[in-house]
């Protein structure tokens, strides 16, 4: 018996993940009408609870790398979770509308010199990123921050207090080349004063706004900078998620 998991969001999401999550421990692959997340974390586990919170788990780091890679606007969620018996025989599939893909996909192809053509996909990074938060309690927190459907003031400083605290202090990051001393300050400033973004600061002090607020657009891309950066520094200490992946439904549709 295989557990698999059903998920559902847009169709340009979906199908750009499943280029590049293709590997045997970890993969979301399409089955007739549906999109399929396969996991060797689910191995182990004999109810069908337990898969599916093993599934939101997996999907809120998937669902950060995703909205950092591919500009995703909607998490991916779980649909239903099956399972395939020992004799064939598939349970657990639903039917779910999938929204109109109203987005563009970017890819390239290299030919190598022996004739092979190699192709790069937007969502290529995500492997490696969920490889590292696999074993990186602190990649693993930014990712989910990252992944929430919601875009304020606290978490992104979350996010950023994530990566300073980990990289060690402010000047790490400025040392890096990831951001400037000046935006951190404007960033961490505005994101402070209530006198400069109301309600929406961190801190109900009334502290002096800066002279120079940051806009809430200005700072997500900052820390989407920031993380992107900081993700990439990381991938060096672990490898990428295994090989090409085959249909892992391939005996159940012959």
């Amino acid at each position: 018996m295989e557990w698999f998991v059903v998920i559902t969001g847009e169709i340009f999401d979906l199908e750009e993940l499943s280029k590049s999550l293709n590997s045997p421990g970890l993969c979301i692959t399409q089955y007739r009408n549906e999109f399929i997340l396969k996991s060797t974390d689910f191995n182990l586990l004999k109810d069908a609870d337990d898969v599916r919170n093993k599934a939101n788990e997996i999907l809120s780091q998937i669902n950060g790398a995703a909205k950092l890679a591919l500009g995703m606007r909607k998490p991916v969620t779980v649909a239903s979770v099956g399972k395939i018996n020992d004799d064939g025989t598939v349970y657990g599939f639903v039917s779910i509308p999938s929204p109109i893909n109203l987005r563009t996909s970017v890819s390239a192809s290299l030919t190598a010199p022996d004739g092979t053509i190699q192709e790069s996909h937007q969502g290529d990074p995500i492997p490696s990123w969920i490889t590292v938060a696999q074993h990186d309690i602190n990649v693993a927190k930014a990712l989910r921050l990252f992944g929430k459907d919601i875009n304020d003031w606290v978490n992104l400083y979350r996010i950023y207090e994530v990566i300073e605290s980990d990289v060690g202090d402010k000047s790490s990051i400025i040392n890096k080349g990831w951001a400037t001393e000046n935006a951190i300050r404007r960033f961490k400033h505005t994101a402070n004063s209530p006198g400069a973004i109301g309600d929406e600061a961190r801190h109900g002090n009334q502290t002096p706004p800066p002279k120079d607020p940051m806009a809430l657009s200005e700072a997500k891309s900052l820390v989407e900078t920031i993380l992107r950066n900081w993700l990439c520094s990381k991938e060096g200490h672990t490898k990428n998620l295994g090989t090409s992946y085959n249909n892992v439904f391939a005996r159940t549709s012959n």
